[in-house]
Order: structure tokens, then C-alpha cells, then sequence
């Protein structure tokens, strides 16, 4: 690992990373939210999971942008209005759930173009270099550079005296064992979740990963309205039918493509292994390898015979 390579490589990485979160988590603080309706009784966790889903769906279209920018995915029709319509759904799942906030609405985009760009580069990092092609390692060497932009992002929003009283408050309510292990137990499952994205992202497409979380969306929201006893309204269950059915279609393609792509390699296995049985044959029965050693030792001694056994006939 260079010094070069770090600045030039991880650098970026680890900033559009920081960003990404940073600028995510600083737009709730920005973002009004509303009641929908007093009919339908939305309560603020379920809301909150909208307007997060509502984050991810904007990130759909950068990340296949970037997807094609950098040739990792190749680009298609299909594929781009299945991502189109996709992005449609999510929208309508949560149609009516927010107050528009230029502040909001910008920061919002802007961790939504933070957060194709990172993953882009993610797999990139895992698929091209050694050094960062384990998870494990990826994380090591991009963490470093995602605390600092997050801290740079954090201290002049929220202030070093506000994270002092939070966790005077967590330790006061629940001790300090308990307290400080409530702290950590979410970054453990932090963690462990942008450690396994790692690895799909590692055996797969950065388009196939974000579609995968925008079906973790889509389960939360689901999830939420039957916990919290929300009622969706026409709009946010067609809404719902449309995601669901972008994302059978996608995984439609993908399995046609895969199937497609190991036929193909069977195929090539089967003619690079019929190609040593089919050698050329000499008039006497034996067979020659062109371009050997042994090939030629073998047809210089069937037409040494040849000529010994015509001499013999003549004498």
C-alpha cells in the first residue's frame, strides 16, 4: 500500500463515504415532517422510515449513472427503465409524507450522488486492487478517512458539548455499563451490515446491491404498517406493486444473464477439451500433433518404413 495509492485510491473512497452519511444524517435536520393525514394515523417512526426509503430511491439512478461511467455495468434499456420505475415506486410508497425544504431536499441529493459515486469505487477497491480485495481490509484502510470527514461534518453541527450531554443522559438512564454498551451495540451492527455488503458487493453489481437495499426499504415500510397499524393509501400500495414488481423483473434479467453467461463457459470447456482428440491421421493409422516434436519423430518413421518397404518390393 503506496502513499500514492492511498491519497489517489482510498482517499476518495473513504470521502464520498463519510460524505454519504454525513450528509445524509445532517438532512433530517432539515427535513420537515408531516402528518399525512389525520385519517390515516402515521406515526413518526413509520414516517421517518419513508423519508429514509425516499433518500435511497434518489440514490438509484447516481449509482447506475456511475455504474456506467466506470464500465461495471453494461448499459441497457431494460435496464435503465427498470431502475426508472423503480425509483417511481419508492416514491409513491411514500407519497405525501414530507414537507419540501430546499436545505433538505439539497443535502439529500447530494448524499444521494455521494453515495453512487462510493460504492462505485468500492468495487472497484475490491475487484482491481489486492491490497483491498478482502471486506475486512476495505473497511481498515477506508475508515481512517470516513471518521475524519464525518467529524469534520459532525463538530461544527452538532458541537462537542452536545455529544458530552447525550451520553451524560444514556449513562444517567441506564448506567454507565449498559449505557456505553447501548453506544456501541449499534456500530457493532453497523459494522457487521456495511462488512456483508462488502462481500455481495465483492460476488456482484453495485446495481444489484442497491437494489437490494431498496427491498430492505420496501420490507421496513411493509413492516412498519403492520407494527404501527398505518393505512396505506391507493397511491402508496400501488406504489408498492410497482417496486415489487421492478425488482421480480430485475432479478428476471439477471438470472437470464447469468444462465446465459455459465452456458457460455460450459460451452468453451467442452470445445477446449475436444480439440486435443482431433489430430490429424497418417496413412498408417497414426496420428500426428502438428507443431511437436513427437509429431515429427512419428511421421518421419512411418515414411522411413514407407521407403525401406518399396526398396525391398524393387529389389
Amino acid at each position: 500500500m503506496t502513499r500514492i495509492f492511498y491519497l489517489t485510491r482510498i482517499g476518495p473512497c473513504g470521502t464520498a463515504t463519510g460524505l454519504d452519511i454525513g450528509l445524509g444524517n445532517m438532512s433530517m435536520r432539515f427535513v420537515t415532517l408531516t402528518f399525512f393525514s389525520k385519517l390515516t394515523n402515521i406515526g413518526p417512526i413509520s414516517r421517518l422510515m419513508s423519508l429514509l426509503a425516499m433518500c435511497k430511491s434518489s440514490a438509484l439512478a447516481f449509482i447506475l449513472l456511475f455504474a456506467f461511467l466506470f464500465h461495471l455495468e453494461q448499459p441497457s434499456v431494460k435496464l435503465i427503465f427498470i431502475i426508472a420505475m423503480m425509483t417511481v415506486g419508492v416514491i409513491m410508497m411514500v407519497a405525501g409524507e414530507t414537507e419540501f425544504s430546499p436545505i433538505g431536499f439539497f443535502l439529500i441529493i447530494s448524499a444521494s450522488f455521494f453515495s453512487g459515486f462510493r460504492w462505485a469505487l468500492t468495487q472497484i477497491l475490491l475487484l482491481r486492487n489486492p491490497a483491498t480485495s478482502n471486506p475486512f481490509s476495505s473497511i481498515f484502510f477506508l475508515a481512517p478517512i470516513m471518521f475524519l470527514v464525518l467529524a469534520i461534518i459532525a463538530v461544527p453541527v452538532e458541537g462537542f458539548p452536545a455529544l458530552g450531554q447525550g451520553l451524560q443522559v444514556l449513562t444517567a438512564e441506564h448506567g454507565t455499563v449498559l449505557g456505553i454498551a447501548i453506544l456501541l451495540f449499534p456500530g457493532v451492527l453497523a459494522f457487521c451490515m456495511t462488512s456483508s455488503e462488502f462481500a455481495l458487493l465483492q460476488r456482484t453489481s453495485v446495481v444489484t446491491l442497491s437494489i437490494c437495499g431498496i427491498f430492505k426499504e420496501v420490507v421496513t415500510i411493509t413492516t412498519a404498517n403492520v407494527v404501527f397499524h398505518d393505512t396505506l393509501t391507493p397511491i402508496n400500495f400501488s406504489g408498492l406493486v410497482v417496486t415489487i414488481s421492478s425488482i421480480a423483473a430485475y432479478n428476471y434479467i439477471k438470472i437470464r444473464k447469468m444462465r446465459a453467461q455459465a452456458q457460455e463457459d460450459v460451452e468453451l470447456k467442452l470445445d477446449g477439451e475436444r480439440e486435443p482428440e482431433q489430430q490429424p491421421m497418417l496413412p498408417g493409422g497414426g496420428d500426428a500433433v502438428v507443431g511437436s516434436q513427437a509429431s515429427r519423430i512419428e511421421v518421419n518413421g512411418h515414411v522411413d518404413q514407407a521407403v525401406v518397404k518399396k526398396t525391398d518390393e524393387r529389389t
